[in-house]
């Protein structure tokens, strides 16, 4: 299969990295179908779409006056899985936008990639699960591969492309061509715990973490003082409210199951907001409040200081 041959992408899962995968998708021309089996996310994916449609039309496509409508033509939404794997007979690619639960991914490619066509390719979008034991599921490995997109993906350049043992140059060398047709800047990574860029930032920022727990440091100090000194556009907080305490506990845990490194063990502060609901940008408190995509103002997390022996049995 040529890029050329590429005309059509199913996309499930269509959560906010999902959506903002579309939007890069349908911007390079693909025609694109989404499922999510959460109804309250297929009913929201048109209108975040929208959203991200119209920052993209702004920033690089402000020439073109009808752009965003006609790129939100080009995406479609299916109320069911049955007729999601309908649409994937005729879909050259299969890209898996499911939050990182391992055994939830492969459970769902194992139902999934069987449908598409002998040469199809299956993308999935982790950030530090094992891609091979996906492609294992998915009954497929020769055309698996990871395409782990930044946060949020329209806006950021890089995509983290990552090759597995069994993978096939063919696999790869396709994959890169449709990424780099829609503007991207894919990078190749081994399939090893975190890949190349959570393997360094995750115990970066779990260590941020620590540091807040431990009183070393506020919110608004910490990020001001990496972007003034290490020129960090945003800061390790900030940072995480983009991406989301869910994400990043999961990202961690699953890191921390696959090498039992110490480093990488959630520490409790981002176990309680996850478990609290504190999940940044996506429900408006993190570690700053927030108001859609604007910060409001960063929060005193000086009362979660760990103090005492007894601090963790008395939260």
């Amino acid at each position: 299969m040529q890029r050329a041959d590429v005309t059509k992408i199913a996309v499930i899962g269509l959560g906010k990295m999902g959506v903002d995968w579309v939007a890069n998708l349908v911007e390079g021309g693909y025609n694109v179908v989404g499922f999510d089996v959460s109804e309250a996310s297929r009913d929201k994916a048109p209108g975040a779409l929208a959203k991200g449609l119209g920052w993209i039309a702004k920033k690089r496509h402000a020439e073109e006056a009808d752009f965003a409508a006609k790129a939100q033509a080009r995406f479609t939404v299916v109320g069911s899985e049955e007729a999601f794997a309908a649409e994937l007979a005729t879909s050259q690619i299969l890209l898996e936008v499911i939050f990182e639960d391992l055994q939830l991914k492969c459970e769902v490619l194992a139902r999934l990639a069987p449908k598409l066509p002998a040469d199809s390719l299956v993308w999935t979008n982790t950030s530090s699960l094992s891609v091979h034991t996906m492609g294992v599921a998915a009954r497929r490995l020769g055309k698996f591969v990871g395409t782990h997109g930044m946060n949020p993906v329209y806006q950021m350049p890089a995509v983290e492309v990552v090759r597995h043992r069994d993978l096939e140059p063919a696999t790869l060398d396709l994959t890169l061509e449709v990424l780099r047709g829609i503007g991207k800047e894919p990078f190749v990574a081994s399939d090893v715990s975190g890949f190349w860029v959570n393997k360094h930032l995750v115990p970066f920022m779990l260590e941020a973490y620590r540091a807040l727990e431990r009183g070393e440091i506020t919110v608004e100090d910490g990020d001001s003082g990496l972007k003034g000194s290490l020129g960090h556009p945003q800061g390790v907080f900030k940072l995480s409210d983009f991406i989301g305490a869910d994400t990043m506990y999961r990202v961690a845990m699953a890191m921390y199951l696959a090498t039992q490194d110490p480093r990488l063990y959630p520490p409790a502060i981002l176990a309680r907001m996850f478990k609290n609901n504190e999940l940044g940008v996506k429900t408006g408190k993190g570690f700053y409040q927030w108001d859609g995509f604007k910060p409001t103002g960063p929060r005193d997390f000086s009362k979660f200081t760990i103090s005492s022996s007894d601090f963790l049995l008395e939260v």
